[in-house]
């Protein structure tokens, strides 16, 4: 019986292997299919919202391209409150990870970002996806089951500091996927961003770096993304009044009280 049990389990496992295996180089086509749209905590969206859609689509434009498949793509979304910055990271993030060895580093603008919003909201997406089960969810990382790669295959939670960058400088994966992500980049010290930049250098690689925030900072390197090195960026800027499922009563009233130009707002 208990055999009969492991060949049912390792037929199940080849079948979702052969389903997500043409999702390679397609996020977008993989957040379609492995959530459950439409039902459970996801019964109100039909899917990916449009921005997100269009910058998952940009990405698998970029890898599906054996041109530049190998070339680091990079990516900045800047916008207001309540759009979903954190739920792409965790599909885009479940996504990457489909790569065998994929190495994902997560940080964030502080250590108490990324351990009571960035990592929980990867939670709830993994707790959603059908092919969890291939993973071990830890406090800080993402690993795989298979012991023959739990150290090479997994996303590591990631806090820094101005005095204590060596974590990034250590960020190379030669020949397979990287996934870099800053959440709330804008506070992120320009130190992080110098050395983060190395792991640009491996050829023959798959590199995603993904930088989303508040524009809450007039200086730095997220407002360079979209100002002086504009032409190196894919840039996203979202409003949150066009956004589904943001509380559009509120932003009216905050605009009532401190006007649409003032920094708040």
């Amino acid at each position: 019986m208990q055999q009969a049990f492991e060949n049912n389990l390792a037929n199940l496992q080849s079948t979702l292997i052969r389903k997500l295996v043409p999702y390679r180089w397609d996020p977008l086509g993989f957040v379609e299919r492995v959530f459950p749209w439409g039902t459970g905590e996801l019964a109100n969206s039909i899917g990916p919202r449009p921005w997100q859609r269009q910058l998952l689509g940009h990405i698998g434009q970029h890898l599906q391209n054996p041109a530049t498949r190998n070339q680091p793509t990079l990516n900045a979304v800047s916008s207001g409150h309540g759009i979903g910055k954190s739920a792409l990271v965790g599909m885009l993030t479940l996504w990457a990870m489909c790569q065998p060895d994929c190495k994902c580093v997560i940080t964030a603008n502080t250590e108490a970002q990324l351990r009571t919003k960035t990592w929980p909201e990867l939670a709830k997406w993994y707790r959603l996806a059908i092919h969890r089960n291939w993973y071990t969810f830890g406090a800080t990382s993402v690993t795989a089951r298979d012991p023959k790669h739990e150290r090479t295959w997994r996303c590591d939670m990631v806090p820094w500091s101005e005095t204590n960058t060596e974590a990034f400088a250590g960020l190379h994966n030669q020949g397979n996927r990287i996934l870099l992500v800053f959440d709330e980049a804008s506070a992120i010290h320009d130190l992080v961003w110098e050395v983060a930049e190395g792991a640009l250098t491996d050829e023959r690689t798959e590199i995603i770096w993904l930088c989303l925030g508040n524009p809450t900072l007039p200086s730095g390197r997220f407002r360079e993304c979209f100002g002086r090195l504009r032409h190196r960026w894919h840039t996203v800027q979202v409003d949150s009044r066009t956004v589904e499922g943001t509380n559009k009563a509120q932003l009216d009233q905050w605009i009532e009280d401190y006007g649409e130009d003032s920094d708040f707002v």
